[in-house]
Protein backbone atom coordinates (compact mmCIF):
# COMPACT_ATOMS: atom_id res chain seq x y z
CA UNK A 1 0.00 0.00 0.00
CA UNK A 2 1.43 3.42 -1.08
CA UNK A 3 1.69 6.17 1.65
CA UNK A 4 3.24 9.76 1.34
CA UNK A 5 3.62 11.93 4.27
CA UNK A 6 5.12 15.14 4.25
CA UNK A 7 7.02 15.95 7.12
CA UNK A 8 9.63 18.17 8.95
CA UNK A 9 10.46 19.87 11.42
CA UNK A 10 7.27 18.51 13.36
CA UNK A 11 8.26 14.85 12.97
CA UNK A 12 11.80 15.25 12.07
CA UNK A 13 13.96 12.48 9.89
CA UNK A 14 15.34 11.43 12.93
CA UNK A 15 12.58 11.01 14.97
CA UNK A 16 12.34 7.40 16.92
CA UNK A 17 8.29 8.11 16.16
CA UNK A 18 8.62 7.82 11.99
CA UNK A 19 7.90 4.16 12.42
CA UNK A 20 4.96 4.43 9.64
CA UNK A 21 5.83 2.26 6.82
CA UNK A 22 5.72 5.44 4.11
CA UNK A 23 7.17 7.40 1.65
CA UNK A 24 8.56 10.30 3.65
CA UNK A 25 8.70 13.90 1.72
CA UNK A 26 9.61 17.38 2.73
CA UNK A 27 7.30 19.77 4.00
CA UNK A 28 4.83 20.22 1.09
CA UNK A 29 4.99 23.23 -1.04
CA UNK A 30 3.21 24.42 -4.05
CA UNK A 31 3.11 21.73 -6.98
CA UNK A 32 4.48 18.96 -4.36
CA UNK A 33 1.12 17.00 -3.87
CA UNK A 34 0.62 17.51 -7.91
CA UNK A 35 3.58 15.34 -8.01
CA UNK A 36 3.53 12.89 -5.60
CA UNK A 37 0.27 11.70 -6.74
CA UNK A 38 1.25 12.05 -10.58
CA UNK A 39 4.72 9.90 -9.95
CA UNK A 40 4.08 7.60 -6.88
CA UNK A 41 0.45 6.98 -7.39
CA UNK A 42 -0.12 6.73 -3.39
CA UNK A 43 -3.52 5.17 -1.91
CA UNK A 44 -2.97 8.08 1.38
CA UNK A 45 -1.20 10.70 1.67
CA UNK A 46 -0.82 12.86 5.17
CA UNK A 47 0.51 16.41 5.26
CA UNK A 48 2.14 17.45 8.79
CA UNK A 49 4.72 20.34 7.70
CA UNK A 50 4.49 22.75 4.77
CA UNK A 51 6.51 25.58 3.41
CA UNK A 52 5.23 29.45 3.45
CA UNK A 53 6.13 33.45 2.67
CA UNK A 54 8.99 32.73 1.72
CA UNK A 55 8.11 29.47 -0.60
CA UNK A 56 4.50 29.36 -2.47
CA UNK A 57 2.82 26.80 -0.09
CA UNK A 58 0.64 24.02 -1.34
CA UNK A 59 -1.93 24.60 -3.56
CA UNK A 60 -5.72 23.82 -2.26
CA UNK A 61 -6.52 22.70 -5.77
CA UNK A 62 -3.61 20.04 -5.97
CA UNK A 63 -5.44 19.13 -2.88
CA UNK A 64 -8.76 18.58 -4.89
CA UNK A 65 -7.37 17.04 -7.19
CA UNK A 66 -5.57 14.17 -5.24
CA UNK A 67 -9.04 13.60 -3.34
CA UNK A 68 -10.65 13.56 -7.27
CA UNK A 69 -8.33 11.02 -8.15
CA UNK A 70 -9.36 8.78 -5.07
CA UNK A 71 -6.52 9.64 -2.77
CA UNK A 72 -7.23 10.09 0.77
CA UNK A 73 -5.95 13.34 2.18
CA UNK A 74 -5.05 13.62 6.05
CA UNK A 75 -3.70 16.54 7.82
CA UNK A 76 -2.77 17.71 11.17
CA UNK A 77 -0.27 19.72 13.07
CA UNK A 78 0.90 22.69 11.08
CA UNK A 79 0.39 23.32 7.33
CA UNK A 80 -2.11 20.17 7.30
CA UNK A 81 -4.32 21.77 10.17
CA UNK A 82 -4.60 24.60 8.35
CA UNK A 83 -5.45 22.86 4.25
CA UNK A 84 -7.20 20.32 6.57
CA UNK A 85 -9.77 22.84 8.35
CA UNK A 86 -10.71 25.03 5.22
CA UNK A 87 -10.79 21.90 2.94
CA UNK A 88 -12.51 19.12 5.36
CA UNK A 89 -15.73 19.71 3.13
CA UNK A 90 -14.53 18.84 0.69
CA UNK A 91 -13.39 15.43 1.69
CA UNK A 92 -9.86 16.09 3.46
CA UNK A 93 -9.49 14.38 6.45
CA UNK A 94 -8.45 16.54 9.76
CA UNK A 95 -6.94 14.94 12.69
CA UNK A 96 -5.79 15.97 16.47
CA UNK A 97 -6.34 19.59 18.40
CA UNK A 98 -5.08 22.09 15.91
CA UNK A 99 -6.94 20.90 13.72
CA UNK A 100 -10.01 21.09 15.19
CA UNK A 101 -9.06 24.91 16.85
CA UNK A 102 -8.93 25.92 12.71
CA UNK A 103 -12.05 24.65 11.95
CA UNK A 104 -13.75 25.82 14.89
CA UNK A 105 -12.33 28.96 15.55
CA UNK A 106 -12.09 28.04 19.61
CA UNK A 107 -9.11 26.90 21.08
CA UNK A 108 -9.19 26.60 24.59
CA UNK A 109 -6.10 27.97 25.41
CA UNK A 110 -6.93 31.21 23.37
CA UNK A 111 -9.47 32.03 25.81
CA UNK A 112 -12.15 34.24 24.10
CA UNK A 113 -9.38 35.18 21.31
CA UNK A 114 -10.75 33.34 17.85
CA UNK A 115 -8.09 31.23 16.94
CA UNK A 116 -7.73 31.65 13.26
CA UNK A 117 -4.42 32.98 12.17
CA UNK A 118 -1.68 30.93 10.79
CA UNK A 119 1.62 32.23 12.50
CA UNK A 120 0.32 30.53 15.58
CA UNK A 121 2.05 27.02 13.47
CA UNK A 122 4.46 29.05 11.79
CA UNK A 123 8.04 27.97 12.62
CA UNK A 124 11.98 28.84 10.86
CA UNK A 125 13.89 25.15 10.71
CA UNK A 126 16.80 24.36 9.33
CA UNK A 127 17.44 22.69 5.60
CA UNK A 128 17.17 18.62 5.63
CA UNK A 129 20.85 18.35 6.51
CA UNK A 130 19.95 20.24 9.97
CA UNK A 131 17.20 17.03 10.24
CA UNK A 132 14.88 20.17 9.63
CA UNK A 133 16.13 21.53 13.11
CA UNK A 134 13.76 24.04 14.77
CA UNK A 135 15.30 27.12 15.40
CA UNK A 136 11.81 28.78 16.70
CA UNK A 137 8.73 27.86 18.82
CA UNK A 138 5.01 27.72 17.79
CA UNK A 139 2.73 30.09 19.04
CA UNK A 140 0.37 27.28 19.50
CA UNK A 141 2.92 25.34 21.76
CA UNK A 142 3.37 28.11 23.66
CA UNK A 143 -0.19 29.12 24.41
CA UNK A 144 -0.87 25.49 25.48
CA UNK A 145 1.99 25.41 27.53
CA UNK A 146 1.66 28.29 29.15
CA UNK A 147 -1.94 27.19 29.57
CA UNK A 148 -0.60 24.15 31.60
CA UNK A 149 1.59 25.61 33.30
CA UNK A 150 -1.42 27.96 34.76
CA UNK A 151 -3.16 24.79 35.50
CA UNK A 152 -0.49 23.47 37.49
CA UNK A 153 0.07 26.73 39.45
CA UNK A 154 3.33 27.40 38.24
CA UNK A 155 2.41 30.67 37.24
CA UNK A 156 -0.39 32.95 38.25
CA UNK A 157 -3.80 34.27 35.81
CA UNK A 158 -2.03 37.77 35.57
CA UNK A 159 1.29 36.11 34.63
CA UNK A 160 -0.76 34.04 31.96
CA UNK A 161 -2.35 36.40 30.59
CA UNK A 162 0.79 38.74 30.10
CA UNK A 163 3.36 36.01 28.85
CA UNK A 164 0.83 34.88 26.17
CA UNK A 165 0.43 38.66 25.06
CA UNK A 166 4.31 39.44 24.90
CA UNK A 167 4.42 35.81 22.78
CA UNK A 168 1.46 36.69 20.65
CA UNK A 169 3.87 39.80 19.83
CA UNK A 170 6.90 38.80 18.97
CA UNK A 171 7.53 38.30 15.17
CA UNK A 172 7.23 34.23 14.79
CA UNK A 173 10.55 33.61 13.70
CA UNK A 174 11.81 35.12 17.00
CA UNK A 175 9.53 33.43 19.38
CA UNK A 176 11.33 31.11 22.02
CA UNK A 177 10.98 30.08 25.49
CA UNK A 178 14.14 31.79 26.36
CA UNK A 179 12.95 35.02 23.98
CA UNK A 180 10.13 34.92 25.95
CA UNK A 181 11.37 34.75 29.32
CA UNK A 182 13.96 37.93 28.39
CA UNK A 183 10.90 39.97 27.07
CA UNK A 184 8.98 39.30 30.10
CA UNK A 185 11.74 40.18 32.56
CA UNK A 186 12.28 43.47 31.14
CA UNK A 187 8.37 44.01 31.47
CA UNK A 188 9.16 43.45 35.12
CA UNK A 189 6.89 40.86 35.68
CA UNK A 190 7.37 38.82 38.89
CA UNK A 191 10.37 37.40 39.30
CA UNK A 192 9.70 34.47 41.42
CA UNK A 193 6.90 33.46 39.29
CA UNK A 194 9.43 33.95 35.76
CA UNK A 195 12.26 31.62 37.67
CA UNK A 196 9.27 29.08 38.66
CA UNK A 197 8.59 28.38 34.81
CA UNK A 198 11.84 28.53 33.91
CA UNK A 199 12.97 25.56 36.04
CA UNK A 200 9.04 23.63 35.09
CA UNK A 201 9.70 24.27 31.55
CA UNK A 202 12.12 21.49 30.85
CA UNK A 203 9.74 18.82 31.70
CA UNK A 204 6.42 20.86 31.64
CA UNK A 205 6.52 22.14 28.40
CA UNK A 206 4.22 20.65 25.77
CA UNK A 207 4.87 19.90 21.97
CA UNK A 208 1.90 19.97 20.97
CA UNK A 209 2.05 19.74 16.80
CA UNK A 210 3.90 16.87 17.28
CA UNK A 211 0.86 15.09 19.62
CA UNK A 212 -1.08 16.02 16.64
CA UNK A 213 1.19 14.41 14.01
CA UNK A 214 1.23 11.41 15.80
CA UNK A 215 -2.31 10.82 16.45
CA UNK A 216 -2.48 11.70 12.32
CA UNK A 217 -0.32 8.47 12.14
CA UNK A 218 -2.56 6.66 14.50
CA UNK A 219 -5.78 7.46 12.34
CA UNK A 220 -4.34 6.59 9.15
CA UNK A 221 -3.36 3.26 10.04
CA UNK A 222 -6.44 2.80 11.41
CA UNK A 223 -7.94 3.87 7.95
CA UNK A 224 -6.16 2.18 6.04
CA UNK A 225 -6.18 -1.57 8.28
CA UNK A 226 -10.07 -0.96 6.96
CA UNK A 227 -9.22 -1.39 3.27
CA UNK A 228 -10.84 1.70 2.33
CA UNK A 229 -12.33 2.15 -1.10
CA UNK A 230 -10.60 4.87 -2.75
CA UNK A 231 -11.68 8.38 -1.98
CA UNK A 232 -14.98 9.52 -3.60
CA UNK A 233 -15.40 13.27 -4.36
CA UNK A 234 -18.44 14.93 -3.79
CA UNK A 235 -17.76 18.03 -6.21
CA UNK A 236 -16.72 18.69 -9.67
CA UNK A 237 -13.02 19.80 -10.10
CA UNK A 238 -12.83 22.82 -12.54
CA UNK A 239 -9.92 22.72 -15.12
CA UNK A 240 -9.39 25.70 -14.72
CA UNK A 241 -6.62 28.17 -17.23
CA UNK A 242 -4.92 29.13 -13.70
CA UNK A 243 -5.13 25.30 -13.06
CA UNK A 244 -3.57 24.61 -16.34
CA UNK A 245 -0.83 27.18 -16.11
CA UNK A 246 0.11 25.38 -13.06
CA UNK A 247 0.75 21.92 -14.27
CA UNK A 248 2.22 23.32 -17.25
CA UNK A 249 5.04 25.01 -15.13
CA UNK A 250 5.53 21.66 -13.14
CA UNK A 251 6.16 19.78 -15.92
CA UNK A 252 9.64 20.33 -16.16
CA UNK A 253 9.84 18.97 -12.77
CA UNK A 254 7.40 16.17 -13.25
CA UNK A 255 7.83 13.42 -15.28
CA UNK A 256 3.56 13.18 -15.43
CA UNK A 257 1.34 15.86 -16.14
CA UNK A 258 -2.00 15.59 -14.64
CA UNK A 259 -3.67 14.91 -17.90
CA UNK A 260 -0.74 12.04 -18.51
CA UNK A 261 -2.31 10.51 -15.29
CA UNK A 262 -5.64 10.19 -17.24
CA UNK A 263 -4.13 9.04 -20.50
CA UNK A 264 -2.14 6.19 -18.24
CA UNK A 265 -5.56 4.99 -16.77
CA UNK A 266 -7.25 4.85 -20.12
CA UNK A 267 -4.53 2.74 -21.31
CA UNK A 268 -4.67 0.54 -18.22
CA UNK A 269 -8.33 -0.26 -19.16
CA UNK A 270 -6.94 -1.82 -22.72
CA UNK A 271 -4.44 -4.56 -21.13
CA UNK A 272 -3.76 -5.85 -24.22
CA UNK A 273 -2.68 -2.74 -25.96
CA UNK A 274 -0.63 -1.72 -22.61
CA UNK A 275 1.05 -5.23 -22.44
CA UNK A 276 1.87 -4.43 -26.58
CA UNK A 277 3.06 -0.86 -25.74
CA UNK A 278 5.25 -2.04 -22.79
CA UNK A 279 7.17 -5.07 -24.37
CA UNK A 280 8.06 -2.25 -27.19
CA UNK A 281 9.29 -0.37 -24.85
CA UNK A 282 11.08 -2.79 -23.15
CA UNK A 283 12.54 -3.89 -26.26
CA UNK A 284 14.20 -0.61 -26.78
CA UNK A 285 15.73 0.25 -23.39
CA UNK A 286 16.73 -3.70 -24.01
CA UNK A 287 18.02 -3.19 -27.14
CA UNK A 288 21.63 -1.88 -26.50
CA UNK A 289 22.38 -4.84 -24.33
CA UNK A 290 20.70 -7.41 -26.52
CA UNK A 291 23.08 -5.71 -29.58
CA UNK A 292 25.83 -6.07 -27.67
CA UNK A 293 25.42 -9.97 -27.00
CA UNK A 294 24.61 -10.15 -31.27
CA UNK A 295 27.61 -8.48 -31.75
CA UNK A 296 29.69 -10.66 -29.65
CA UNK A 297 27.85 -13.80 -31.37
CA UNK A 298 28.50 -12.88 -34.94
CA UNK A 299 32.64 -12.65 -34.25
CA UNK A 300 32.35 -16.06 -32.51
CA UNK A 301 33.74 -19.09 -34.91
CA UNK A 302 31.05 -21.64 -35.47
CA UNK A 303 31.27 -25.12 -34.62
CA UNK A 304 31.46 -28.42 -36.30
CA UNK A 305 29.67 -31.20 -35.33
CA UNK A 306 26.21 -31.52 -33.92
CA UNK A 307 26.60 -28.57 -31.12
CA UNK A 308 25.73 -25.48 -33.52
CA UNK A 309 23.59 -23.71 -31.42
CA UNK A 310 26.41 -23.32 -29.36
CA UNK A 311 27.80 -20.16 -30.79
CA UNK A 312 27.31 -18.58 -27.29
CA UNK A 313 29.60 -19.16 -24.61
CA UNK A 314 28.24 -19.44 -20.82
CA UNK A 315 29.46 -15.84 -19.84
CA UNK A 316 27.47 -14.19 -22.60
CA UNK A 317 24.12 -15.42 -21.86
CA UNK A 318 24.78 -14.66 -17.54
CA UNK A 319 25.58 -10.95 -19.53
CA UNK A 320 22.61 -11.53 -21.78
CA UNK A 321 20.08 -13.01 -18.52
CA UNK A 322 21.50 -9.65 -16.07
CA UNK A 323 21.02 -7.51 -18.81
CA UNK A 324 17.06 -8.43 -18.58
CA UNK A 325 17.25 -8.34 -14.84
CA UNK A 326 18.49 -4.79 -15.34
CA UNK A 327 15.72 -4.03 -17.37
CA UNK A 328 12.87 -5.84 -15.19
CA UNK A 329 14.25 -3.57 -12.03
CA UNK A 330 13.59 -0.08 -14.23
CA UNK A 331 11.41 1.75 -12.51
CA UNK A 332 8.21 2.10 -13.39
CA UNK A 333 8.11 5.38 -13.91
CA UNK A 334 10.65 5.24 -16.55
CA UNK A 335 8.90 3.00 -18.53
CA UNK A 336 5.68 4.76 -18.43
CA UNK A 337 7.45 7.96 -19.73
CA UNK A 338 8.52 6.10 -22.64
CA UNK A 339 5.42 4.70 -23.08
CA UNK A 340 3.40 8.32 -23.25
CA UNK A 341 6.34 9.34 -25.42
CA UNK A 342 5.61 6.83 -27.83
CA UNK A 343 1.34 7.81 -27.66
CA UNK A 344 2.36 11.26 -28.25
CA UNK A 345 4.55 9.88 -31.56
CA UNK A 346 1.86 8.03 -33.03
CA UNK A 347 -1.08 10.84 -32.58
CA UNK A 348 -2.98 8.46 -29.24
CA UNK A 349 -2.41 10.61 -26.67
CA UNK A 350 -4.61 13.62 -27.51
CA UNK A 351 -7.72 10.67 -27.89
CA UNK A 352 -7.10 8.71 -24.94
CA UNK A 353 -7.25 12.19 -22.98
CA UNK A 354 -10.25 13.48 -24.81
CA UNK A 355 -12.17 10.06 -23.81
CA UNK A 356 -10.99 10.43 -20.20
CA UNK A 357 -12.11 14.17 -19.91
CA UNK A 358 -15.57 12.81 -21.53
CA UNK A 359 -16.03 10.20 -19.23
CA UNK A 360 -15.28 12.87 -16.15
CA UNK A 361 -17.80 14.75 -17.56
CA UNK A 362 -20.34 11.60 -17.49
CA UNK A 363 -19.94 11.19 -14.13
CA UNK A 364 -20.62 14.84 -12.83
CA UNK A 365 -23.96 14.11 -14.41
CA UNK A 366 -24.71 11.20 -12.35
CA UNK A 367 -23.78 12.18 -8.88
CA UNK A 368 -27.14 9.73 -8.05
CA UNK A 369 -24.85 6.82 -8.71
CA UNK A 370 -23.38 4.52 -5.55
CA UNK A 371 -20.01 4.40 -4.79
CA UNK A 372 -17.91 1.27 -5.81
CA UNK A 373 -17.22 0.44 -1.78
CA UNK A 374 -21.42 0.05 -2.14
CA UNK A 375 -21.28 -2.63 -4.33
CA UNK A 376 -21.57 -6.76 -3.20
CA UNK A 377 -19.11 -9.17 -3.91
CA UNK A 378 -21.36 -10.71 -6.61
CA UNK A 379 -21.76 -7.07 -8.19
CA UNK A 380 -18.27 -6.88 -8.15
CA UNK A 381 -18.09 -10.30 -9.98
CA UNK A 382 -20.52 -9.61 -12.84
CA UNK A 383 -18.58 -5.90 -13.19
CA UNK A 384 -15.34 -8.01 -13.91
CA UNK A 385 -17.47 -10.36 -15.61
CA UNK A 386 -18.65 -7.83 -18.23
CA UNK A 387 -15.34 -6.12 -18.65
CA UNK A 388 -13.37 -9.24 -19.65
CA UNK A 389 -16.26 -10.16 -22.01
CA UNK A 390 -15.75 -7.02 -24.17
CA UNK A 391 -12.06 -8.15 -24.86
CA UNK A 392 -10.71 -10.47 -26.99
CA UNK A 393 -10.99 -13.59 -25.54
CA UNK A 394 -14.17 -13.19 -23.32
CA UNK A 395 -11.78 -14.96 -20.74
CA UNK A 396 -11.37 -13.93 -16.57
CA UNK A 397 -7.15 -13.78 -15.92
CA UNK A 398 -6.52 -16.88 -13.63
CA UNK A 399 -4.81 -14.42 -11.08
CA UNK A 400 -6.33 -11.36 -11.05
CA UNK A 401 -3.94 -10.39 -8.58
CA UNK A 402 -1.36 -10.33 -11.35
CA UNK A 403 -2.84 -9.25 -13.83
CA UNK A 404 -3.95 -5.49 -11.86
CA UNK A 405 0.05 -5.64 -10.82
CA UNK A 406 0.66 -5.54 -14.30
CA UNK A 407 -2.08 -3.21 -15.76
CA UNK A 408 -0.47 -0.88 -12.83
CA UNK A 409 -3.71 -0.72 -10.88
CA UNK A 410 -3.05 0.29 -6.64
CA UNK A 411 -5.53 -2.32 -6.24
CA UNK A 412 -8.71 -4.29 -6.24
CA UNK A 413 -10.97 -1.22 -5.36
CA UNK A 414 -8.89 1.08 -8.02
CA UNK A 415 -9.89 -1.57 -11.01
CA UNK A 416 -13.45 -1.85 -10.53
CA UNK A 417 -13.53 1.91 -9.48
CA UNK A 418 -12.48 2.30 -12.73
CA UNK A 419 -14.63 -0.71 -14.60
CA UNK A 420 -17.56 0.67 -13.24
CA UNK A 421 -16.66 4.17 -14.72
CA UNK A 422 -16.34 2.39 -17.66
CA UNK A 423 -19.26 0.60 -17.55
CA UNK A 424 -21.55 3.92 -17.43
CA UNK A 425 -19.33 5.46 -20.13
CA UNK A 426 -20.45 2.81 -22.12
CA UNK A 427 -23.69 2.76 -21.74
CA UNK A 428 -24.30 6.03 -22.04
CA UNK A 429 -22.39 6.53 -25.24
CA UNK A 430 -24.83 3.17 -26.36
CA UNK A 431 -27.78 5.43 -25.40
CA UNK A 432 -28.84 3.48 -22.46
CA UNK A 433 -31.18 5.73 -20.65
CA UNK A 434 -31.64 3.94 -17.17
CA UNK A 435 -28.13 5.21 -16.49
CA UNK A 436 -29.73 8.33 -14.48
CA UNK A 437 -32.99 8.23 -11.81
CA UNK A 438 -32.07 7.87 -7.69
CA UNK A 439 -29.73 5.87 -5.46
CA UNK A 440 -31.81 2.89 -4.86
CA UNK A 441 -32.47 2.43 -8.58
CA UNK A 442 -29.18 3.06 -10.03
CA UNK A 443 -27.47 0.76 -7.68
CA UNK A 444 -29.83 -2.09 -9.08
CA UNK A 445 -28.97 -0.58 -12.59
CA UNK A 446 -25.00 -1.02 -12.05
CA UNK A 447 -25.05 -4.66 -12.26
CA UNK A 448 -23.94 -4.87 -15.88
Amino acid sequence: MSICIFAGPTLPPRDAARTFDATWLPPAKHGDVLRAVSLLRPRAIGIVDGYFQWVPSVWHKEILWAIRQGVHVFGAASMGALRAAELSPFGMRGVGRIFQAYRSGVFTACRDEPFEDDDEVAVVHGPAESDYLAVSEAMVNIRYTLAEAARAHVIDGATHVTLVALAKAMYFADRSYDALLASAREQALNVASLAALQAWLPSGRVNLKRTDALAMLDAMREFLATDPPCARADFEFEYTTLWDSAVAALQPASAHAADAVDVLAELRLDGARLQALRQDVRRELLAPADDAVREKASNTPSVDGPNLDLDLDIDELAKKAAAKRAADSIPPLVIEKRMLARLHGTGDYPTLLARALDKRRCMAAHRDLPPIGDFSEWQLLQLRDWYFSQRPGGDMPDDLEDYLRDAGFVDAAQFHAALFVEYVYRRQAAGVAEVTGETEAAAAQAKP
